[in-house]
């Protein structure tokens, strides 16, 4: 089985484990978040959500949206747009994590839903990838056997 492939799947089981562990109410910015209303327009999202304390420089600035992390995909002509919101400051470089941060899931400018489990429903529907990365195995070792040391005196004679 390739190892690419099951990377993907231990991340898309973290995931769904993750969501069928947490509720609402423990996300994120639950009580803010909970005005988030399915079918809302984008910029009603974006007046919820305020000014997000993420930073970001040179080019990872197209990866932030007022302050919040901001990952689009493109499925099968339908853009699905990814807000995480985020009470902590930080930098868009660090890696994605459940405790600091909530998904708000939005297709074509509408609110699908928020919250991890939101997130796992569109990862299975729309074929997201996993925002949290899991360990890294370490990879196989491919060097070879060392060859064994030439004698000294196994070259050719005088």
């Amino acid at each position: 089985m390739p190892a690419v492939f099951v990377r993907r799947a231990v991340r898309t089981a973290i995931v769904l484990l993750l969501a069928a562990c947490s509720s609402d109410s423990q996300e994120v910015g639950a009580e803010r978040l909970k005005a988030v209303r399915d079918g809302m327009p984008r910029d009603s999202v974006m007046a919820i959500l305020g000014t997000g304390p993420l930073t970001a420089r040179y080019a990872d600035t197209l990866r932030v949206d007022h302050g919040f992390r901001r990952s689009v995909y493109l499925v099968d002509g339908q853009t699905i747009e990814v807000l995480y919101y985020r009470e902590q400051p930080g930098d868009v470089t660090e890696a994605v994590q459940q405790d600091t941060e909530t998904p708000i899931v939005l297709a074509d400018g509408k609110a699908l839903g928020w919250g991890w489990a939101s997130y796992a429903d569109a990862m299975k529907q729309y074929n997201l990838p996993s925002p949290i990365e899991a360990p890294t195995p370490p990879a196989p070792s491919t060097a070879s056997p060392a060859a064994p040391a030439a004698r000294p005196d196994s070259g050719p004679k005088a």
